[in-house]
């Protein structure tokens, strides 16, 4: 007796395509962070990747073992060459990754051809949901025009969004009534991993680190005013490391300082590594912020950050749990909170104990994993039929 037609059916598992086509930078992290916290906390989700061919840790990225779809993007320099063969391009990679029937493409940062690229998947089915990581570009930022353009066009296409802390989805739902239903927010710490998590203050001078892009909104001339009135105190040393069009404003207000080590330029992954697990206290000065990638790195080697009241660093380092919170906008109330710090480095080893707890905390949020999930998850995304 032919039993086959007895035995149920095998479930279809969920499949979801993690996009990023930048080369390097917070993009990257995000997107690597993100695919290891699905296969960690959801591994009845198949995960995928869509990168580009020229990503500088595609070795990360393969380590992980998840199939991974490349694509060939141009850069400034070869786009006159290939700018003809490009929207056959991108038909091309849409159908291999529609091929695969996934449930949904999350576009985990806007990169140079994203949009039209999740147009091309909309039109064979696909769901897009994309994550934002600010409602608008930071003043300053990198071209700022291109990024509201293409990024407006990704917010209105998208069938779902995700904002990566609370005033982004505030901001978002101002600047796009229509799109308030569609918002979730999940926030950026749930997706990292933690590195280390505990840790002891080891005595002798604190180790501070400013480490990030350097932009006119991160605050380093605030900065520099706030150590102004500590140049004499012994009990502190600072690393400022990262690259962007403030290096030459940073090599004047700090090359003259003894007790400040300047590491201007892209900063490896590796060398990142080192400054993270080795510094006790992240500063971020910012007068302008959504949330901070660098805090949440920090927060995966147990370092707390001192932050400012902008955007939602408050929130993201759970208020104090996490790190410290200038009383004031100015340089002197962060000049202020981190005395308290100079005059009781001691109390920094509870500071590390908190910080862990609360990425743990954190790491245990389903947002992910229920959003993803086309039957189960609350506002999840219906699969599309197939």
């Amino acid at each position: 007796m032919n039993t086959s037609v007895l035995d149920p059916q095998p479930e279809r598992r969920t499949r979801v395509i993690l996009h990023y086509w930048g080369r390097r930078g917070g993009g990257s992290e995000f997107t690597l962070s993100l695919a290891q916290h699905l296969r960690r906390s959801a591994p009845e989700i198949d995960v995928a990747l869509s990168l580009s061919r020229h990503n500088e840790e595609s070795e990360s990225f393969k380590a992980l073992g998840l199939p991974i779809f490349t694509f060939d993007r141009p850069g400034l320099s070869t786009l006159w060459r290939k700018v003809w063969s490009l929207p056959g391009a991108l038909r091309r990679h849409a159908d291999a990754l529609a091929a695969t029937k996934p449930d949904a493409v999350i576009i985990t940062m806007n990169a140079p051809f994203a949009w039209p690229f999740a147009s091309a998947l909309k039109r064979r089915g696909i769901r897009v949901v994309y994550v934002v990581h600010d409602a608008e570009p930071h003043p300053g930022d990198y071209a700022v025009l291109w990024q509201r353009i293409t990024q407006d066009l990704l917010i209105r296409g998208a069938d779902q969004l995700v904002a990566l802390s609370g005033s982004v989805r505030e901001r978002l739902e101002q600047r796009f009534p229509e799109a308030a239903g569609k918002v979730s927010v999940i926030p950026l710490a749930t997706a990292y991993p933690t590195k280390r998590l505990q840790k002891a203050y080891d005595g002798g001078p604190i180790r501070l680190l400013f480490y990030g892009r350097l932009l006119p909104y991160k605050g380093l001339d605030l900065l520099a005013s706030a150590l102004e009135a500590l140049r004499a105190n012994p009990g502190w040393r600072l690393t400022i490391a990262g690259s962007g069009p403030l290096e030459g404003e940073v090599q004047r207000l700090f090359e003259a300082w003894p007790q400040v080590d300047l590491e201007l330029g892209w900063i490896s992954d590796r060398r990142a590594q080192e400054m993270l697990s080795d510094h006790h206290l992240l500063l971020c000065p910012y007068v302008e912020a959504s949330q901070s990638g660098v805090v949440v790195q920090a927060m995966s080697w147990a370092m707390p950050s001192l932050v400012m009241q902008t955007g939602s660093l408050p929130e993201q380092i759970g208020f104090g749990r996490a790190g410290l919170i200038s009383p004031t906008a100015g340089a002197d109330g962060f000049r202020k909170c981190l005395q308290t710090v100079l005059n009781r480095p001691d109390a920094l080893t509870e500071l590390f104990r908190t910080t862990a707890d609360w990425l743990a905390e954190c790491q245990a949020n389903r947002g992910w994993s229920e959003l993803i999930d086309p039957i189960q998850g609350p506002g999840g995304i219906p699969a599309p039929a197939k």
